[in-house]
């Protein structure tokens, strides 16, 4: 009996700690350190221009063409193998914040700190959406305000997270992840009115990408879920709204000659009929019989699915599966799979491989805690339904890494929930030095930075199957802007060079790593890598003025290692073939640019 009652006096002394008054951070104050953190840590390339990713200079070049006059409904960029152009597969959707930032700092800045302000306040603003939706989320969830404002401040201490608001990040994926989030907000809310609203954003993520088609599934399946079991009708309004609103952004987004076509990396009509057979079909269950019974409820659901897969997977085939199914098998082997966001946990990093494996482990044992811990039925519902979620986003990120940024903040309410749990027990503790250790230990165990670090070590016994990246290093010796000196042409490069090229300097490029375009890509990865006897013949047929390359760029290398003695590899070595002419400026270091004779 003393021992029992001497565990509650530690329970009630811990607690104390957190309820004695003092001052408590707004949420605005937290995203302002988490802001100034992240652009500490991206400080060498703000200052360098310099993305982290090639999509990140296209998606910037998308936005200057677009301010410069191209039209809405054209996303080609003109300036790859000209004069046809790069059929691109973006929305113009993710455009609109980089393009108001972009005009509001062009007022007071020149071009190019304009161009460095937007590219930095639109993941920051990002930041700041996924922390006012966290906590909307955790209120929902009947968490305490100190749990919602914990989970805010994990946000940037997620490693995907902090890659993916760091400043100069202005791809898709942030939004993606902030779409998911506010859908969970709106799965656990319930009700008619927020199914609706969750279809609505459903259909802005998936035309934002249709990389999120996946779980946007599986939120379709929780809210059938919620019929089945309970008669609740939420996914109706769910399945309606994605309907509408996915045909509405179409049509408001993309020209109106690209309806008639069935595409595999972006919403086309077959997505259109699979959805609108679906909400069809939900509202029309109403008249069958059963309906009062779990049975004939569950019966109802069946021709949905099978309406909505047919109306996909009969037009486009496998690659209704798989976006990237009709790829050029070389590309894929070369390219394709080399790109590390694309692959499943068997061919990442030992590192990144417990970031994802530590990420389902916070969300096992958050999620006991906090069905324990809540007081009513409704209260565990809600947490199962966020749950179910973030479970199939954690189950995708080990086929998928790129469906992890999901995962991890679906994440977080468990790990803050947790970190509630033992924080208080940490700050408890008398002595200073042990006070600080169980701090730290309970704020570094709340996220997967730890098990990253402990394992990173190994990284280096590994082999990495995939290159995390292919932009240029900060400053490094292949300033790309060096190419400004020569006559604007049309330069033959390896793709992934292509994007940064066109950002920094007005001269245009056979094509980018972009998989509409792959017969373009194919022609640059023959001549690079391919038989030396072919290469002029190729590099000549495109017409191209120079020949750039950065030997110290991973992709050469890779091209290089496909064969001895083909051109990668005569560049890397020095021995250039003769019909190749070094330009002046450029017979030394890693940027090298010849002449085609």
């Amino acid at each position: 009996m003393h021992a029992l009652t001497g565990a509650g006096h530690k329970r009630s002394d811990a607690m104390a700690v957190l309820e004695k008054p003092g001052w408590v951070p707004q949420l605005w104050q937290v995203w302002v350190a988490a802001s100034a953190m992240l652009v500490l840590m991206a400080l060498p390339r703000i200052t360098h221009f310099a993305p982290t990713d090639p999509d990140d200079y296209m998606r910037l070049l998308q936005v200057r063409d677009w301010l410069a006059g191209q039209n809405w409904f054209d996303v080609h960029q003109y300036r790859m193998n000209p004069p046809f152009g790069a059929d691109m597969h973006w929305s113009r959707l993710v455009d609109l914040p980089i393009a108001a930032f972009l005009l509001v700092f062009r007022l007071f800045l020149a071009e190019r700190p304009a161009e460095i302000a937007a590219m930095t306040a639109v993941p920051l603003v990002q930041l700041y959406v996924a922390m006012l939706l966290m906590r909307r989320l955790l209120q929902v969830l009947g968490a305490k305000p100190a749990t919602g404002l914990a989970a805010a401040a994990l946000i940037p201490l997620f490693p995907l997270l902090t890659s993916n608001f760091l400043p100069m990040r202005i791809d898709h994926h942030g939004w993606q992840a902030v779409a998911a989030l506010a859908c969970a907000w709106l799965l656990v809310r319930g009700g008619r009115g927020p199914a609706f609203a969750a279809g609505l954003v459903a259909a802005v993520w998936q035309t934002i990408s249709l990389e999120g088609l996946p779980l946007a599934v599986v939120l379709a399946g929780l809210f059938a879920l919620r019929y089945w079991l309970w008669g609740r009708r939420d996914h109706e309004a769910f399945l309606g709204a994605l309907a509408l609103g996915s045909i509405v952004l179409f049509i408001a987004t993309r020209a109106a000659g690209d309806f008639a076509k069935a595409h595999c990396d972006q919403l086309s009509w077959p997505h259109f009929a699979a959805f609108g057979a679906a909400a069809v079909l939900a509202s029309a269950s109403r008249l069958l019989p059963g309906q009062n019974r779990a049975a004939g409820r569950f019966a109802s659901l069946i021709p949905i699915g099978l309406a909505a897969g047919a109306a996909i997977v009969l037009p486009l085939g496998a690659c209704a599966v798989d976006p990237f199914a009709g790829v050029d098998p070389v590309l894929r082997h070369f390219w394709l799979d080399n790109i590390v966001e694309g692959q499943p946990i068997t061919r990442q990093l030992p590192s990144i491989a417990a970031m994802l494996l530590w990420t389902i482990l916070l969300l096992a044992l958050g999620a006991r805690m906090a069905l324990r811990q809540a007081k009513r039925l409704e209260q565990r519902e809600r947490w199962a339904f966020l749950a179910l979620f973030a479970l199939a986003a954690a189950g995708m990120s080990l086929l998928v890494l790129r469906a992890a940024l999901a995962a991890q903040l679906l994440v977080i309410p468990f790990a803050a929930v947790m970190l509630m749990h033992y924080l208080p027990r940490a700050r408890a503790l008398k002595r200073v030095g042990p006070r600080i250790a169980a701090t730290l230990a309970c704020i570094g165990l709340a996220t997967p930075v730890v098990a990253t670090a402990v394992v990173k070590p190994f990284d280096r016994s590994s082999a990495p199957a995939a290159s995390a990246s292919t932009a240029t290093t900060p400053g490094g010796a292949c300033d790309l802007e060096r190419l400004n000196a020569l006559a604007r042409a049309k330069l033959f490069a390896p793709f992934d060079l292509g994007p940064e090229i066109l950002a920094r300097t007005p001269h245009s490029v056979v094509m980018g790593p972009y998989h509409r375009n792959q017969a373009k890509m194919r022609e640059i990865f023959d001549a690079f890598a391919g038989p030396l006897g072919n290469a002029r013949a190729i590099i000549r047929a495109n017409g191209t003025g120079y020949l750039v390359a950065c030997t110290d760029q991973a992709r050469l290398a890779v091209y290089a290692d496909t064969g001895e003695g083909n051109l990668a590899d005569r560049l890397i070595a020095g021995r250039v073939p003769d019909w190749l002419e070094p330009v002046a400026g450029f017979e030394r270091g890693p940027l090298r640019v010849y002449r085609v004779r």
